[in-house]
This record gives structure tokens, sequence and C-alpha cells, in this order.
């Protein structure tokens, strides 16, 4: 492939997104909401019972949480759960939480996700899809996706998976 065929290649994909951004109405990503060194935002969903819960309610209150944005109906999400369900049960006792942020619209679905998996942990969401509060708080616009806060809510990382979250936590907590 010439130069000029790959430059009007990434011109036709370039304008390709901002036409697919334009008819879905998203806004473009913007990295710096979940931008590593920032404080998190706040934000507030109701529970699997409707309850309303703000974000900062678990958010910088002295514990690491890790915010865990994913949906039933997303494979690589569901792939990683085990893994973030490990991470979870082996760093709880020392305070470690999460807070799941879904990005489903089937209530269902969202519950049968978390009984099933024995997601013990908190659960929010408006059940508005990809308009979902979660999504325009921190620009997200692919899932999985995670925000890694310190105990005084300060971001620390993003996007952990994997090897990646258990390292990193393994690096907080010493083993």
């Amino acid at each position: 492939m010439t130069y000029r065929h790959f430059l009007l290649s990434l011109v036709g994909a370039l304008l390709l997104s901002v036409s697919a951004t334009a008819q879905t109405g998203m806004p473009p990503v913007d990295y710096s909401l979940r931008q590593p060194g920032t404080a998190v935002k706040d934000l507030q969903e109701p529970d699997t019972l409707g309850q309303m819960h703000r974000l900062s309610e678990y958010v910088g209150r002295g514990n690491y949480v890790l915010i865990d944005c994913w949906a039933s109906w997303c494979p690589p999400c569901m792939e990683e759960m085990p893994n973030v369900k490990a991470c979870y049960d082996k760093y709880r006792s020392k305070g470690f939480t999460i807070v799941g942020l879904s990005f489903d619209r089937n209530p269902d679905a969202w519950r049968r996700a978390i009984r099933e998996g024995k997601l013990d942990w908190v659960h929010l969401s408006d059940l508005r899809f990809w308009q979902t509060t979660a999504a325009k708080t921190f620009g997200i616009r692919a899932i999985p996706a995670t925000i890694l806060c310190d105990p005084k809510g300060t971001i620390v990382a993003v996007d952990l998976r994997g090897e990646h979250l258990q390292q990193k936590l393994k690096e907080i907590y010493g083993f």
C-alpha cells in the first residue's frame, strides 16, 4: 500500500467514525473524564432494588475502589467477571471494594448475571444502555472498562483487566 492509499484510508475511516458518532448521538470520547491523577466524578444511579445511590457513598471513603463498567450482554465483560470476582474475594478483607456500573437495559438479565456470577458487591444502573449516566460521566464508549480509585477518590489506573488488574492489586496490597 502506498503512502497516499494509506492516508486516504485513514481519512475515510475518520469520516466514518465522525458520521457514526453523529448518527448515534454519542459524544466523542473524552478521556480526560477518567484521567489518572484526577478526582473521580460523582454520579447517581439506582441499585438492583431501585434505591438511588451516589458513587461518592463508596469512593473516597478510605479504601481502594474499582469502578467496573460492564453489561450482561457483553461477552468480554462476562469473560472477565471470574477474574474480577477472584480479585474481590482475595482483597475485600483489606477493604477493597467494587462498584459495578451496568450498561444493561434489561433489568432481569442484569440481576440474573449478578446472581448467577455471585457478584456480591454494589451494582448500580439506570438501565439506559449506551445512554447510561456512567457512559456520559466517564466518557466510556467501550466495555468492559474499569476505573481504580485510591482511598481519597483519586483515579490511579483505568482499563485494568486480567493479569494487569491482579498485578496492580498485588502492588497495592503486597500479596
